[in-house]
């Protein structure tokens, strides 16, 4: 799903539902960890993870696609490009790029529907560096005519390979679908008439306006001294100056985003592209971010599409034989969530593919999930999917954890989005009952209605 980009390629919704594991369960009981806040505003939350002698460092600010003026589209994904690009009011962007390679740096930036995020991954010895550069280029950024005009080009580029994409093409009128009138269903990439009407003068006022401490976070993972990494981020990021008339920070921001309701009426689109195969996806409104059902759907996801013998693979593939690949995502929002289902097939099978899909979705809300659901001889011989799920999303949670830059990621998109107190993932995994799942699968796949979108191949002549 296309929630993220980073320059050609965003991550993957089920990846990244792996870093909110992360971050939810480590936040309640880290290892050799500190949170606090600088006097500007600036929330730090710093992790030791020792083994590798790397550091790593991830920013994210509370800007994203919902963040974007009427006439804007693509805004957020331009200023990231250019902070990421195009230099600083000290270095440019081909110095930046530079010193990041002599420094043995990996440095990449993330645009969302809520937030942007900037991250680098360097050798410990290298971390003053990390730091600074970090520093300059969030707070620091400028923006000539001549660079703003090259890395529309690229932008502009990038539009027209998703436009020849089937499955972000899919994934993006699903989510305008989805979201009718409401900023998420936005594209993240933004139109090209809006690209091209940017001006250096418009990006930096935006810039100046959200980009102030106080209005970000900061995760520094890996082989450091928290006490002494404390004195390094102190020292980097408190002079950065707070929110105030000078930075911006008076200028006027468009309102939050009201809570996504479910739709009132199912939406269906067919699209004809230059493709060989039928590309289906099924997208329903799920819950936000802080919402009391998310652990219970990220395990619902799980057991209907995502994990090692999905219920949907077994609905659709091995007893019908009408698609070829099945999957599902569940990427939770401030405001709102979406689930998806996403299905390969010939073309010829789309229509009785899209009726088995909704039919057996919608009738999720009366499935056995759990050995515990069955009697007698029946709970010995019976699949236990609830397990199974729960064992999934743990071991992915260890896989995820041992990367110290994912994490950082994860606590900083973290401390932007909860509202809540810190709550252990796994722990609330481990809580959810069969009862659960079906009650979800009830409010979200059979109260609301739903988007189908099909890209077919285009007609022969």
């Amino acid at each position: 799903m296309e929630l993220r980009t980073n320059g050609k390629i965003g991550r993957a919704a089920a990846v990244f539902g792996i870093l909110l594991v992360c971050s939810l369960s480590l936040l309640s009981a880290p290892p050799r960890s500190k949170s606090f806040v600088l006097a500007n505003g600036l929330r730090v939350v710093l992790l030791e993870k020792r083994g590798l002698s790397l550091v790593n460092i991830s920013a994210a600010v509370d800007v994203g696609v919902k963040d974007e003026p009427s006439g804007a589209s693509g805004l957020v994904h331009v200023l990231e490009h250019c902070i990421l690009f195009r230099g600083t009011e000290r270095r440019s962007g081909a110095e930046v790029g530079r010193d990041v390679r002599r420094n043995g740096a990996y440095f990449n930036a993330y645009t969302g529907l809520d937030l942007a995020s900037f991250e680098i991954s360097l050798p410990a010895d290298r971390v003053d560096f990390g730091l600074a550069n970090q520093r300059e280029i969030l707070f620091d950024f400028d923006v000539s005519a001549d660079e703003l005009e090259k890395e529309k080009e690229v932008i502009l580029e990038e539009i027209r390979m998703i436009a020849d994409d089937p499955w972000k093409r899919a994934s993006s009128l699903v989510a305008k679908a989805l979201f009718p009138g409401h900023a998420y269903g936005r594209p993240v990439y933004g139109t090209e008439a809006d690209i091209a009407a940017l001006t250096p003068e418009r990006i930096k006022e935006f810039h100046a306006a959200y980009f102030v401490p106080g209005n970000c976070a900061l995760a520094v993972v890996g082989d450091l001294s928290i006490e002494d990494m404390e004195g390094k981020v102190r020292a980097v990021f408190g002079p950065v100056r707070g929110p105030g008339p000078e930075r911006g920070g008076a200028a006027a921001r468009p309102a939050r985003p009201v809570k996504a309701r479910l739709l009132e009426k199912s939406v269906e689109i067919r699209e004809e592209m230059d493709v060989k195969e039928a590309y289906l996806a099924v997208g329903f409104v799920g819950p936000d971010y802080n919402h009391d059902d998310r652990c219970t759907v990220d395990l619902l996801v799980e057991i209907l599409g995502r994990g090692i013998n999905p219920m949907l693979n077994s609905a659709l593939r091995a007893r019908r034989n009408l698609v070829q690949t099945v999957s599902m995502s569940y990427v939770p929002l401030r405001s709102g969530g979406i689930v998806m289902a996403v299905f390969t097939l010939d073309p010829k099978d789309v229509r009785i593919a899209r009726s088995e899909a909704l039919a057996f979705l919608r009738q999720a809300r009366n499935l056995n999930f759990a050995a515990s659901d069955y009697f007698g001889e029946d709970r010995t011989f019976a699949y236990d999917f609830l397990e199974a799920a729960r064992n999934q999303v743990r071991f992915s949670f260890r896989k995820g954890a041992e990367s110290g830059l994912q994490l950082a990621s994860a606590f900083a998109r973290h401390v932007i989005l909860s509202e809540g107190d810190g709550r252990n993932f796994l722990e609330a995994i481990g809580r959810v009952s069969s009862s659960d799942l079906r009650a979800a699968a009830a409010e979200y796949f059979s109260k609301g209605d739903n988007v189908v979108v099909a890209i077919v191949p285009k007609k022969k002549d």
